[in-house]
């Protein structure tokens, strides 16, 4: 009979632990926090063994009294003690944490205090600006967690990160040289027949330059007979004055011939400045360089541009005396450089 009674007693104790473990379970069951609505890490370095600043984004879902952001690095991560951050330059749609933020480092954890309470389905962004050295290349889990000022977590994800060997590309292009050289004219002639009585001028021809060549250009000009020579008479204008880096001036009633070299464009789109070159940057009408049978410079300018115009005018004057005819002539050489 007392036996029977233990059995019953056994078989009372089971049953009521059978309902009564269940409840007690329930009751002492830990809440586990949630995950994020979404939640990432964006490295501004991926590479490895490289300092980054980290952006953290996330969306709490938990009602809860944030006080604090934790973000765990996995292990080879270097954190260091004193991280820095803000929330700066977040994106768009993302809110700044809020709060008066502190960061600090312990261990493999980056902490931010002095959270102020969140709204759920909000998106919130912070960056860690300094204070964190990219591991080993490869895939690694971080961790992303809200909690109260106690510490209890409010919502947490983890997240994957990859660290790459390098996340950089090093871009090549090509600029090539270029140079151009337009002469307006190949002919040029005097405005009146010459005179003893007078200095005439020609019309003119223009040089324009394009390039960009980081230097600059030259011009330089050669010519054939230094003298304006006539083939009828045998005689010849030759061409006044040395070249020294000064101009010469004609004098009506005798010889003489010059080149006058002005600036007609100084071209603003590019970097450079024409300078004329003081032999042949005549002050007045009557005033030129004297020629050359070798190249001399006449213009030159420092930097790149878009279309620089110099104008190369000759300039003559007679004795009384010269032989008459219609075939004086000289030929004038130009030519340009681009200075890379």
């Amino acid at each position: 009979m007392k036996q029977i009674k233990k059995v019953a007693i056994a078989q009372a104790i089971a049953m009521l632990l059978v309902l009564v473990l269940p409840v007690l379970g329930a009751l002492v069951r830990p809440v586990y926090a949630d995950n994020f609505a979404q939640a990432y890490l964006r490295a501004d370095r991926m590479k490895a063994s490289t300092a980054t600043s980290v952006l953290v984004v996330f969306t709490p879902v938990a009602t809860g009294t944030e006080a604090k952001v934790k973000v765990t690095f996995a292990a080879g991560y270097t954190v260091g003690a004193t991280p820095t951050g803000n929330v700066s330059n977040l994106p768009s749609g993302v809110t700044a944490v809020p709060g008066t933020l502190t960061y600090a480092g312990s261990g493999q954890v980056v902490t931010i205090s002095g959270v102020t309470d969140l709204t759920p389905g909000t998106s919130y962004g912070v960056n860690i600006a300094t204070g964190i050295t990219n591991t080993t290349a490869g895939e690694y889990e971080n961790t992303i967690t809200t909690t109260t000022s106690g510490d209890v977590t409010i919502d947490s994800s983890n997240v994957a990160v990859r660290i790459i060997s390098d996340d950089q590309i090093v871009l090549l292009a090509t600029v090539p040289p270029t140079f151009n050289f337009v002469l307006s004219g190949n002919t040029d002639a005097f405005t009146t027949d010459l005179a003893s009585g007078s200095i005439v001028s020609t019309t003119g021809k223009t040089v324009t330059l394009t390039t960009n060549a980081d230097k600059g250009w030259i011009a330089w000009v050669k010519s054939a007979n230094a003298a304006l020579s006539s083939a009828t008479t045998g005689e010849s204008i030759t061409t006044t004055g040395t070249v020294n880096a000064a101009p010469s001036t004609l004098s009506a009633g005798t010889n003489g011939y010059v080149l006058d070299t002005n600036l007609t464009t100084d071209h603003g789109t590019g970097t450079g400045t024409v300078t004329i070159d003081a032999e042949y940057n005549g002050t007045d009408t009557s005033s030129g360089g004297t020629l050359s049978t070798s190249f001399q410079p006449i213009a030159s300018a420092n930097g790149t541009t878009a279309g620089d115009v110099i104008t190369l005018i000759e300039r003559a004057a007679i004795t009384t005396v010269l032989g008459a005819a219609d075939d004086y002539t000289d030929t004038l050489t130009v030519v340009g450089a681009g200075n890379f």
